[in-house]
């Protein structure tokens, strides 16, 4: 009887490890049909939503492919482009970069880090970039020229890393909408390469400020310059001040609130500022005055910055958090209301290496 029931034992799990086998080999089949996104573009076209998607090489090095389909929403736009590539299925599990065009909102990014949130296959710290042309354009058009939007974007992210700073992500989005009204973005723009066969090139742009319900603001230079300082990130920022050109080496700047009585009265920043001479102009450089052009440098971007910031009302620098102690309860909306009123003074101090000198 125990060899009988052992008989069968036996007959069952054989039979249930052969259907398993099935399994395993039909998924493993169904893998090589898998196409994973690895960049993905959104854009805002009256009530619609333009999904764009440049996936990895498929199998025996087929190309990449790219699509882009338009839609009432999110999931109904992936749903489009799925029917675009009937032989694959797309995979959204390593999505690396997300594109935004300018015509995405605050109201049109809501949906998206839900949407994101509630997968259970993308990532809240998959990195977020506006572009200054419709995302749309940034993936195909790289790759219509011959490239890889998601190569390009990885040369732009190793400098940034060599540079000491890291591309703004969707968590850092999220949390500065909640928190201040508005965030601060990596901002990319589109620029030819000159190489024949090599593509459109997708340079970094400073940063670009969602808000709510508006628009993409993309700062200046000086405007972006002054943001990368506020959040110490400065650190490989190629400057030239008359014939010299400077590399940004490092900054601390103290924020302080002044009072009169318990109101907020103004705002002094202090910054200091380090530099090495990267190339040096055809004349003599007086070390006195490159300091002195340096601190009014600085000075002028931090001013731009703080200007900017407050003409939209919205702190997503994050001063508050600097200026303020811990037991000042006061909501994103009210500080937004104080800060863009405030006068701001400014002051920086300046220190240039001149260990990049190599002449006798």
């Amino acid at each position: 009887m125990r060899r009988a029931l052992l008989l069968i034992y036996i007959i069952c799990s054989l039979t249930l490890l052969s259907g398993c086998g099935r399994s395993m080999f039909s998924s493993r089949r169904d893998m090589e049909h898998l196409r994973p996104v690895q960049t993905m573009g959104l854009d805002r076209e009256g009530g619609t939503v333009r999904m764009s998607v440049s996936t990895g090489p498929g199998p025996e090095e087929e190309p990449a492919l790219v699509m882009t389909a338009r839609a009432a929403g999110l999931e109904d736009a992936a749903a489009a482009l799925q029917d675009y590539a009937p032989r694959d299925e797309l995979f959204y599990a390593h999505v690396r970069y997300i594109l935004l065009g300018p015509s995405m909102t605050d109201d049109s990014i809501l949906p998206l880090l839900d949407w994101v949130e509630r997968s259970p296959a993308m990532r809240m710290d998959t990195p977020l970039l506006v572009s200054s042309g419709t995302a749309a354009d940034a993936v195909t058009g790289v790759y219509g020229q011959g490239g890889d939007v998601t190569a390009r974007l990885d040369a732009l992210e190793r400098e940034e890393r060599f540079r000491g700073r890291t591309l703004t992500n969707l968590r850092d989005t999220a949390a500065g909408l909640m928190e201040q009204g508005g965030a601060l973005c990596s901002a990319v723009s589109p620029a030819p390469s000159g190489e024949p066969g090599e593509g459109a090139a997708l340079l970094p742009a400073g940063y670009a400020v969602l808000r709510r319900g508006e628009r993409a603001e993309f700062l200046t230079e000086e405007e972006s310059l002054g943001s990368a300082l506020l959040l110490g990130q400065i650190n490989g920022a190629r400057v030239r001040l008359g014939g010299d050109v400077l590399d940004l080496t490092g900054a601390d700047v103290h924020g302080e609130l002044r009072r009169e009585g318990e109101e907020p009265a103004g705002l002094t920043l202090t910054c200091s500022v380090q530099a090495g001479i990267v190339e040096r102009g055809r004349g003599e450089t007086d070390p006195g005055r490159l300091t002195e052009d340096l601190c009014r440098a600085a000075e002028g971007w931090l001013t731009a910055a703080v200007a900017r910031a407050q003409t939209l009302g919205c702190d997503y620098l994050g001063l508050r958090d600097r200026v303020l102690s811990p037991w000042e309860e006061t909501d994103g909306e009210a500080w937004n209301g104080i800060f863009s009123r405030l006068p701001v003074a400014v002051t920086a101090e300046a220190v240039i290496d001149r260990s990049y000198d190599l002449s006798p």
